[in-house]
C-alpha cells in the first residue's frame, strides 16, 4: 500500500501546470511578437482605408463626368483640406453649371451636382508623392494642384471653404485644369490627385493615386 500512495503522489507531481516564472515569460514573448506586428496591422489597414477612399473619390469623379455629359454644361470637382474629428481629412464636391457656360463657377452661377463627399484620414499629396506608382502616366500627367485657380463656397455646416484642386469636365466630358481668369480652361493629357494616409507613416508612407485622361474622361486608380 505504501508503494501504492507514493506512486500515486509522483504521478499527481508530473501533472502540474506551468510555475509563475514560466507564465510570465510566455506573456513576456507574446507581447514582444505583438509589438512587433502591430505596425504592420496599422499599415495595412490605413493602406486599405486609404485604398478605399481612392475607390469612391473615383466614383464620385466619374459622376461628375457623367453630369456634365447628360446636362450638357460644365462641372467641377473641389477638393479642400479639413479637420474633422480632430482628423486631417478632405472634402470633395462637385458643382455644376446652370447655364452651361464655362465661367459659371468664377460666376458663382453653380449648385451642387451631388453630395459632398469626405474623405477621413486623408491628405492631398504632390505629384512627387505618387509619380513612381506602378501603371501611372507619368509622362503625359499634370497634378491638379499645380493651377493656381481656387474657389471658395459653404458645404454641409464648414462656410467659405476654400478649393485649392480644382478639375473641371465639359460638355463632352473632357477633363481639364480652369486658369486663373475668366472661367477658361486647359485641356490636359492626364490629370491626377494624390492621396496621403494621414497621419503619415514616416517609415512606410501610403499614397495612392486618381488619374483623368483628359480627353476620354477615364478615370483609374493607381497604388503599390
Amino acid at each position: 500500500m505504501g508503494i501504492g500512495l507514493h506512486t500515486a503522489s509522483r504521478a499527481q507531481h508530473g501533472q502540474k501546470g506551468f510555475s509563475l516564472v514560466e507564465m510570465m515569460c510566455v506573456i513576456a514573448i507574446m507581447s514582444l511578437l505583438a509589438s512587433a506586428a502591430w505596425p504592420s496591422i496599422v499599415g495595412m489597414v490605413s493602406g486599405n482605408r486609404l485604398t478605399n477612399n481612392a475607390y469612391e473619390l473615383r466614383g464620385l469623379i466619374q459622376q461628375a463626368r457623367t453630369t456634365a455629359l447628360t446636362e450638357h454644361t460644365y462641372v467641377w470637382v473641389g477638393f479642400s483640406s479639413i479637420t474633422q474629428s480632430g482628423a486631417p481629412s478632405l472634402m470633395v464636391a462637385s458643382y455644376v453649371g446652370k447655364s452651361g457656360m464655362s465661367s459659371d463657377l468664377i460666376n458663382n452661377n453653380t449648385q451642387l451636382a451631388a453630395k459632398p463627399m469626405v474623405l477621413k484620414n486623408v491628405q492631398l499629396a504632390t505629384a512627387a508623392n505618387y509619380q513612381t506608382l506602378p501603371g501611372l502616366d507619368v509622362t503625359d500627367n499634370t497634378d491638379a494642384g499645380t493651377q493656381s485657380y481656387t474657389f471658395q463656397n459653404s458645404v454641409e455646416g464648414q462656410a467659405n471653404l476654400t478649393f485649392t484642386e480644382v478639375i473641371a469636365f465639359g460638355p463632352d466630358g473632357q477633363a481639364s485644369l480652369p486658369q486663373t481668369s475668366g472661367g477658361s480652361l486647359q485641356l490636359e493629357e492626364c490629370l491626377g490627385i494624390g492621396l496621403n494616409a494621414a497621419p503619415a507613416s514616416a517609415a512606410k508612407p501610403h499614397t495612392v493615386a486618381v488619374q483623368v485622361h483628359g480627353l476620354s474622361g477615364q478615370v483609374a486608380v493607381f497604388q503599390q
